[in-house]
């Protein structure tokens, strides 16, 4: 079954949001040495109530917004399910609950922060909105979240148990966070910390909107000492029916490391080495998520049939009908998304 990408959202570090252009408007973060924030649009636009707004931490406040923005898009109004990926979930309202834990001496706690730190926290409060009680669940796997989810939506839609699913992925970046990953020598060789939100709606039937067909997601582990996913890459295009020489672009997931990246540059030296490549990263940082940004580039490169120079093309390619997005994180974690243009 094809799989349909009928609508798209992004908040991310770069003018995504709420626009009908695609990546014109880059915001430069090289004198940034830290990390790359999020463009956080008004969120009155979208919780319109004061008091819940209120209640809302700023991930929860960016997941909503990218969803509802991308129903807004979309024929859809209420999705037959909602799945969304994080890979460190709601961090603010965790570290809220673990100061004041510290603080009063595990005593006369209040339970909200606990309860608005739980993971399901985003898709739970789309739900509560929208007033859906259909299926909803929450991955976090790590550097597999969003591909997890991905795959469950493409799964409900091959079953037949929906055929529309809202799903996408949230991070979010606190100071905290960032100091601990760097004492555990994350961003010591140029890769940046990153956040943002992406949503999309997937659907069984085909709509005058789509952006593109989502045909395959793969995931799988590979020791850092063995950087070279070409048998992985093989079999996965085999199954698609899909050869090489088929695939007109490469999207790479390089994080700005250059040992996390070797996979990436063997890859393009080997298996691709005539096939036109971009980079998406340097636009969304690195986070356990990031993929998801990617996907939101590829589905807007096969609709719009151009490649922003913000991706850093490498070669053009003779026509825009396939793409394939390689991801890893930290080296071990590798995704594989093959998408093609809507016919």
């Amino acid at each position: 079954m094809k799989h349909y990408i009928q609508s798209i959202s992004s908040i991310s570090p770069q003018h995504t949001f709420e626009t009908d252009e695609f990546l014109s408007q880059v915001t430069d973060y090289a004198e940034n040495p830290e990390y790359l924030p999020a463009i956080e649009p008004n969120y009155k636009d979208y919780v319109t109530d004061a008091g819940m707004r209120r209640r809302m931490s700023r991930i929860v406040k960016m997941g909503v917004a990218a969803a509802l923005d991308c129903l807004k898009n979309s024929p859809v109004k209420n999705p037959d399910a909602i799945i969304t990926a994080t890979g460190l979930g709601c961090l603010t309202d965790t570290e809220k609950f673990l100061h004041t834990l510290a603080a009063n001496d595990e005593q006369l706690l209040n339970p909200t922060s606990f309860i608005q730190s739980t993971f399901n926290t985003i898709g739970a409060q789309i739900a509560l909105i929208l007033k859906n009680h259909n299926y909803n669940f929450t991955y976090v796997h790590r550097g597999f979240s969003f591909e997890s989810a991905i795959l469950d939506a493409m799964m409900q839609l091959d079953e037949g148990e929906a055929q529309n699913v809202l799903a996408g992925a949230v991070d979010e970046i606190t100071p905290t966070s960032f100091r601990v990953m760097k004492r555990m020598g994350f961003w010591r060789n140029g890769a940046k910390m990153g956040e943002g939100a992406q949503f999309f709606m997937l659907s069984s039937a085909p709509s005058e909107k789509d952006f593109a067909v989502l045909k395959a997601v793969s995931a799988f582990l590979l020791p850092e000492n063995q950087p070279y996913a070409k048998t992985e890459i093989r079999l996965f295009l085999e199954k698609n029916n899909t050869m090489p020489q088929e695939i007109d672009l490469i999207l790479l997931g390089n994080s700005g490391d250059a040992k996390q990246d070797a996979p990436f540059e063997i890859l393009k030296q080997g298996f691709f080495g005539k096939t036109p490549s971009a980079t998406f990263k340097q636009l969304c940082g690195e986070y356990q998520t990031a993929s998801s940004f990617g996907l939101w580039c590829a589905a807007n490169i096969l609709k719009r049939q151009e490649i922003p120079s913000a991706l850093l093309p490498n070669g053009k390619p003779e026509k825009m009908e396939k793409i394939l997005i390689y991801n890893v994180y930290r080296n071990t974690n590798h995704s594989l998304f093959l998408l093609e243009k809507k016919e």
